[in-house]
This record gives structure tokens, C-alpha cells and sequence, in this order.
């Protein structure tokens, strides 16, 4: 008697020559233009992309669905309840057919046609577990900034690409992946994870350097309220609280981050000075210089309010050390990634 069980297994499809894993959420303004990048980029053989969905509240979903890459490359989506990026980077890679994971946010993609190749071409000539791109910023946005979007933004003002790991186009080897166990999602929400994840490469092979250019093209909201400044720093501070919780007994981790390191502790000690009154008032200067420097560009914008930005300053600087040294004494990023956004 005859059965299907029988016959020799159907052909499996062909895995695809590498994927990318994108979260998306509240994207739809940027979203269209990396998936133009995406599709001009030239490739050895079909790709897939992953798109990590988030909740929802406009149509960056849809945007997606729509457009002319899904008759290219193989689409999968995820849906998650919205646990912050180093989850959704989880789910993403772990869903990858491919060897090669890239890390892609929706506000971001590469400045040439050829950047997954020269990306793949360093990961093996280098015999590497990870590639870092060069972010670089565009400057173009400047003039229609909010006076508080400036302030935060000023740091990046005139930058130069830098290599950096941050989820804008960062290739892995999956082998590489799996070994370190993923991203960290127990102790980080939506900040430091990728930072940790540096940590966690090196520690099992070697991290590669390209001159492949990422352009982040993140969206300034042209009427961005002080509150928004704050929550950030306060999203920033808990990352990285929970980042030197996890690696303060590794003398490497210190060597390679202690520019970082110095600046933020140099936050908290002038915070807590200003309770001294021994030395209140040459920490409090202290604070307000530090503050200047951190906002020189916005400085020079036309507008009253520039008097107050060394003070506001200096309030996202405290923001940033109380949630840094909460974070510490946790062990982990417990800040509300939903409100954040």
C-alpha cells in the first residue's frame, strides 16, 4: 500500500544569502527610503528581511508591505508586545535562515550600492564574529530642528562618520550569535544592549572594522518638547547603569570604554557635589561649563532661550547620573521604552 509519507521529501527552497532584521515602529516617514536602499544594493544571490513589529498607532506597517522589495527579497514578520530592541533583535536573528544577520533600523541605511558586499568581504577576509560600519549623521536637518532637539543633537554637530555598533547596519555571523547567547534582553530594554554585545563578541573572536558609511537619518520632530530631552537621558542614563553593573569586573571593559566611563561619572560626582557646601558652588560651575561644551552649537541659535540651556543641561545631565547609578544597584534597564517614544 502507498502513502505520501513514502515519497521522497519535497525540494527545500534555497536559504537566502544573508537577512536582515529590522524593528519597525511608528516609522513610516523613514521606513520607504531603507527599503530603497535595500533594494538597490547589489547581492549574490535573494535575501530576506525580517521586520520585528512593534505596536502600532499609524500605517509604518503597511508602508512596508507595500513596497516593490517584497517582489524581490523573502519578507517575515514578527510581532512582539513591545519588550524594547535587544528582544526584538532576539527574534529577529533566531528567525534568520541565513549566516549572515545584519542589524537595520528603520531609519537608517547604507550610503552605497555595494555595502553588503564590502560588509560580507570584511567579515571573512578578517575572520571575524561582528562588522562595524561608520555612522554618520546628516546636517542637513539643522535649521528645522526644535530648539531642544539642537541641544540634544549638538553633540553630533560637525561629526565625523565613527565606527560604532549600534543596530544602524551592523553585520553578524550567526555562528557568532548563537554562541554568546544573543542580545542581552534580561538586563537591557532599548539602550546599551548593543554596546554590551561588543563586549560579549570580543570575548569569544574578534570584532572587524569597514569603511562601509551608514547614514542614521532619524526624524526631528519640528515641535519636540523639553520632557522628550529628559526622558531620553533618563533611557540613556538606566542603559548605561546596567552596562557597567554587568562589566565593572572586566579590566578589558574598562581599557576599550573608559572615555564613556570618565564622562558619566564625571556627571555623577558633580551632581553629588552640589549637595557639598564645601564645593556646591565650584560643582555647580563645574556642571553649567560641562553643559556649554555638550550644547556649544545650540548655543548659537537665535532664540531667547539659549540662557537656559546650560541649566536644562545640567538637568538632563542629573537625570542621566540618577538613572545611571538606579540602573547599577538593579542590574538592569527597567525604563518604560513605550513612553519613551
Amino acid at each position: 500500500m502507498s502513502s505520501p509519507n513514502f515519497f521522497s521529501d519535497p525540494v527545500q527552497p534555497p536559504k537566502p544569502w544573508a537577512t536582515i532584521v529590522m524593528p519597525i515602529r511608528k516609522c513610516r516617514a523613514t521606513v520607504g527610503r531603507s527599503l530603497d536602499a535595500l533594494l538597490c544594493q547589489k547581492i549574490l544571490a535573494r535575501c530576506e528581511i525580517i521586520v520585528v513589529c512593534d505596536q502600532f498607532d499609524d500605517d509604518s506597517l503597511t508602508v512596508v508591505r507595500q513596497h516593490p522589495l517584497r517582489d524581490h527579497w523573502d519578507f517575515i514578520e514578527i510581532f512582539h508586545p513591545g519588550r524594547g530592541l535587544a528582544q526584538a533583535y532576539n527574534l529577529g536573528w533566531k528567525a534568520a535562515r541565513s549566516q549572515y544577520v545584519f542589524i537595520m533600523h528603520s531609519d537608517c541605511y547604507p550610503a552605497d550600492d555595494d555595502a553588503m558586499l564590502r560588509l560580507v568581504d570584511c567579515l571573512e577576509s578578517k575572520g571575524a564574529g561582528a562588522v562595524m560600519p561608520l555612522n554618520d549623521i546628516p546636517q542637513g536637518d539643522w535649521e528645522s530642528m526644535s530648539l531642544w532637539d539642537r541641544v540634544t543633537s549638538a553633540q553630533f554637530r560637525h561629526a565625523k562618520p565613527a565606527h560604532a555598533l549600534m543596530g544602524k547596519f551592523d553585520l553578524f555571523r550567526r555562528e557568532a550569535l548563537e554562541k554568546v547567547g544573543g542580545f542581552d534582553e534580561e538586563r537591557f530594554f532599548s539602550s546599551a544592549e548593543d554596546a554590551d554585545m561588543v563586549e560579549k563578541i570580543c570575548s569569544v573572536g574578534k570584532m572587524a572594522y569597514s569603511d562601509v558609511i551608514v547614514i542614521h537619518a532619524h526624524q526631528h520632530p519640528s515641535k519636540s518638547a523639553f520632557k522628550s530631552a529628559l526622558r531620553k537621558h533618563t533611557q540613556l542614563g538606566e542603559g548605561t547603569g546596567a552596562l557597567f553593573r554587568k562589566h565593572w569586573h572586566s579590566w578589558v571593559f574598562f581599557t576599550r570604554a573608559w572615555p564613556v566611563i570618565g564622562v558619566n561619572v564625571l556627571k555623577l560626582l558633580l551632581l553629588i557635589g552640589i549637595f557639598i557646601p564645601p564645593v556646591s558652588i565650584y560643582a555647580a560651575g563645574l556642571m553649567l561649563l560641562l553643559s556649554i561644551y555638550y550644547a556649544r552649537w545650540a548655543m548659537l541659535t537665535c532664540d531667547w532661550r539659549v540662557v537656559l540651556i546650560p541649566f536644562a543641561v545640567s538637568l538632563m545631565f542629573s537625570f542621566f547620573a540618577v538613572a545611571m547609578v538606579r540602573a547599577f544597584i538593579r542590574g538592569r534597564q527597567s525604563f518604560d521604552y513605550i513612553k519613551a517614544k
